[in-house]
């Protein structure tokens, strides 16, 4: 599939005359079968709701012939890869975490580790500044948890995949979404379920430093956008002082990784994104970027 036909079945699949939030089927052109990697996925089965809404269903591959299933509006697109169940993942399955999460800890915690006052309203006004969401345009939140980016881009009107492993976030991702137009995939950060170049924009906030594989995430997220795409993703570095490095090691054997500032805007690069911007207060870290 071209950039051009990609982009005007994008387009053809996106007309405001029908809620997103419960359709599927709005970003059907763009996904791909989680288990071949490489044929589009179409509508097999609809049990319970309509094409207009689905909520329980299948969808089918032409290519290897499997299936996947859609259950209470969230296509299961994991496919048979092994999630990593290190401690920080496991804490984002485990209740109360996926109901707690933003409400108590995202809202306070760029303001406690940067040092300064640091409002959630700032961080999402980097990503609105890095990405530039309005109607039309398709945009992927990686690593979601509980939507903060995915809300933020679709208010402005553009429509979101919000991606995460955890079934209790995404649940979390439905109820705060409302009538926005966002779609829930339970997949991993490694293995987007998503066409390479067919999206506007990809963002991740705060998963980077506990989704495993790094490099491979943010190559991921690299693959699926269209040419000048264009990525914002917000994570923590190392420490600078001894306490603080300390801290991280004792937070080493949970899963959770912090790599330098340098280091982290080097992945990047060598996914073939070019540095717009980058911003660090202490250890929190934001970069934009656009697809070579």
């Amino acid at each position: 599939m071209t950039g051009a036909e990609t982009t005007a079945g994008r387009n053809a699949s996106c007309r405001p005359t029908v809620r997103l939030s419960d359709m599927l089927l709005s970003v059907l052109p763009l996904l791909r079968c989680p288990f071949c990697a490489g044929g589009p996925v179409s509508v097999n089965e609809i049990v319970g709701g309509d094409l207009v809404r689905i909520d329980n269903g299948t969808l089918g591959c032409a290519a290897c012939d499997r299936t996947t299933e859609i259950i209470d509006r969230v296509w299961q697109a994991m496919g048979d890869r092994p999630w990593s169940k290190t401690l920080a993942q496991l804490s984002n399955v485990t209740p109360p975490t996926p109901q707690i999460y933003e409400r108590l800890w995202r809202v306070r915690s760029l303001s406690i580790l940067s040092g300064r006052s640091f409002p959630n309203a700032e961080e999402l006004n980097e990503l609105a500044l890095a990405l530039r969401p309005e109607a039309g345009k398709v945009f992927v939140d990686v690593a979601c948890s509980e939507g903060l980016y995915a809300r933020a881009l679709a208010a402005r009107g553009a429509t979101v995949i919000a991606v995460d492993h955890s079934r209790p976030c995404l649940r979390r991702v439905l109820h705060r979404a409302g009538d926005l137009p966002i779609v829930a995939v339970r997949a991993l950060a490694q293995h987007l379920p998503i066409i390479s170049g067919g999206l506007d924009g990809a963002g991740m906030g705060a998963s980077l430093n506990e989704i495993g594989d790094q490099s491979t995430a943010v190559g991921e997220m690299a693959r699926v956008l269209l040419p000048a795409g264009a990525v914002f993703s917000m994570s923590l570095t190392t420490a600078t002082t001894s306490f603080g490095r300390l801290i991280q090691r004792v937070l080493g054997p949970a899963g959770i990784t912090m790599p330098t500032a340098d280091a982290t805007v080097e992945m990047f690069e060598r996914a073939g994104l070019t540095i717009d911007s980058r911003r660090l207060d202490r250890i929190v870290l934001r970069v934009a970027a656009t697809r070579v």
